[in-house]
């Protein structure tokens, strides 16, 4: 009977060094979750930072693009609408849709493109 419970003994401190010694997976799991974790913190500051810089050019452009319709409209003075008929003529519309979306006739739009086509150039 003290044979069994020696053999029970020494049975159950193996049992206890072996989990010591065995790898723990939630702990693991846990580390690879901290890591993918700031690895995403890590992601979104760099967009957020990417995103700021794009805001600050887009607005450091918006300046130039307002002072070049105004210009454009002061060289107009018979029709303000012309920078927007510029503007559409060089994004591609044709002569005819101009006319259409801006309610006047294609000869008028004509003239327009006509007289500022060394601007489009």
């Amino acid at each position: 009977m003290t044979i069994m419970i020696i053999i029970l003994f020494i049975i159950s401190i193996v049992l206890i060094g072996i989990s010591f010694l065995q790898r723990d997976n939630v702990k693991e799991l846990e580390q690879e979750l901290d890591h993918l974790q700031l690895s995403a913190m890590q992601e979104i500051y760099k967009l957020k930072k990417k995103m700021r810089v794009v805001e600050e050019e887009l607005l450091q452009n918006d300046t130039p693009l307002k002072e070049q319709t105004k210009t454009n409209s002061e060289d107009s003075q018979t029709n303000p609408n012309t920078s927007r008929i510029l503007a559409k003529y060089r994004q591609g519309m044709s002569i005819e849709a101009i006319a259409l979306s801006e309610g006047t006739s294609v000869e008028e739009i004509r003239a327009i493109v006509e007289q500022n086509e060394r601007v489009l150039t």
